[in-house]
């Protein structure tokens, strides 16, 4: 089938293709352009729930570690908070050279000041108060270092929705503050 080359100019000019050109011809042309068109949206059904499961679970990773995060330095306030309880505690709770002779207050279970403030964020496994240098050893520091007392927290955050593993985040916390009661 010749083509008029007037046609193919006026096409040319108008930016338009005819519509017997696009369309496949021959036999079984028909059925597969309906096959070619039938398959498209499932395809896009497939791509769409691809990418809708990629966007669940980046949100979810943002959720899990913004949880984490916020954990973390929830736990370290309270670590902090009890270090500057048992740096100040008071007489009553010191024997001889100022050792600390009632950490429950800080380190009690289940209602010293750390345990309380870190509540159900984490599992806490152990809290542990300690100064130094220690009172048994030495009854009079040395004038040019100063008394400290450390607070340590060791705890277990869980997964909220296990993206990481199935297992908890293990951490330990310390802080030390000046021993202001020696």
């Amino acid at each position: 089938m010749p083509r008029d080359p007037s046609r193919q100019v006026s096409m040319q000019a108008t930016g338009r293709v005819a519509e017997a050109e696009t369309q496949p011809t021959g036999p079984g042309a028909d059925r597969m352009a309906a096959r070619c068109r039938k398959r498209q949206p499932g395809q896009a059904l497939v791509e769409t729930g691809l990418a809708i499961t990629l966007f669940i679970v980046v949100v979810l990773g943002m959720i899990e570690f913004g949880y984490a995060f916020m954990a973390l330095n929830v736990i370290t306030q309270a670590v902090t908070a009890g270090a500057r309880a048992a740096g100040a505690l008071q007489v009553g709770n010191r024997g001889s050279c100022g050792r600390i002779t009632d950490t429950s207050s800080v380190d009690g279970n289940p209602n010293g000041l750390v345990r309380q403030q870190i509540g159900g964020t984490a599992s806490v496994t152990n809290v542990s108060v300690r100064q130094n240098p220690d009172p048994n050893v030495v009854c009079t520091p040395n004038p040019s270092t100063l008394p400290t007392v450390t607070v340590t927290v060791t705890a277990d955050l869980p997964h909220l929705f296990g993206l990481l593993g199935s297992g908890a985040f293990s951490f330990t916390r310390a802080v030390t503050f000046r021993d202001e009661g020696r």
